[in-house]
C-alpha cells in the first residue's frame, strides 16, 4: 500500500514536469515574432519593426512609429519624411503625415483611431532579419523643424 502511494506521488511528479517541460520546448521552438525596437536620443520617437500576420506573399515586416513626446505639441506636430536606411542604405521613404491623426483619442462613430503610424509594410524577411536598421524622422512642431535618426535593435522573444 505504501509502495502505491509512493509511485502514484511519483507519477503526478513526472506528468507535471511534462506539462512544464513541453510548455517550455513549445515557448523556446515557437518564440515570439521577431523584433526590432529603438528610441530617439531625446525619447520623442519610438520605432519597432515587427513581422507581419499577412504572409500570404512570403514572410514580411512592417514599421510603427510612436510619438512620446509632449502631448500638447502632438496635434501640432506633423512628420515632414520618414526614412528607413537598411545597412547604412536607404531603403525608402514617406512623407507628411499629420499627427493628429494619431493621437488614439476616441472617435466620434465609436471606436478609438491610430495611436501610431504604421508603414513600409511588406518588407521581406531576408532584408530585415540580421541587418542594421535605423529610422530617421524629420518633424515640424509649432514651425520648428527638427531631425532625429536612431538604430533599432532585435529582442527576443524571452526580454
Amino acid at each position: 500500500m505504501n509502495n502505491f502511494k509512493v509511485i502514484k506521488t511519483l507519477l503526478i511528479i513526472i506528468a507535471a514536469l511534462t506539462v512544464v517541460a513541453g510548455f517550455a520546448m513549445y515557448s523556446l521552438i515557437s518564440g515570439e515574432k521577431v523584433k526590432y525596437i529603438g528610441y530617439s536620443q531625446k525619447e520623442i520617437w519610438e520605432a519597432s519593426i515587427e513581422k507581419s500576420d499577412k504572409t500570404s506573399i512570403g514572410p514580411n515586416y512592417f514599421l510603427n512609429l510612436y510619438y512620446k513626446g509632449n502631448k500638447a505639441d502632438e496635434k501640432n506636430t506633423v512628420i515632414k519624411k520618414l526614412t528607413l536606411f537598411i545597412d547604412s542604405q536607404k531603403y525608402d521613404e514617406n512623407e507628411d503625415y499629420d499627427l493628429s491623426e494619431y493621437t488614439g483619442e476616441k472617435l466620434e462613430g465609436g471606436g478609438v483611431g491610430e495611436d501610431h503610424i504604421l508603414t513600409f509594410e511588406y518588407m521581406p524577411e531576408n532584408e530585415v532579419i540580421g541587418h542594421e536598421i535605423t529610422v530617421e524622422v524629420t518633424w515640424k512642431t509649432n514651425n520648428k523643424s527638427y531631425r532625429e535618426k536612431f538604430k533599432l535593435k532585435r529582442t527576443h522573444w524571452y526580454q
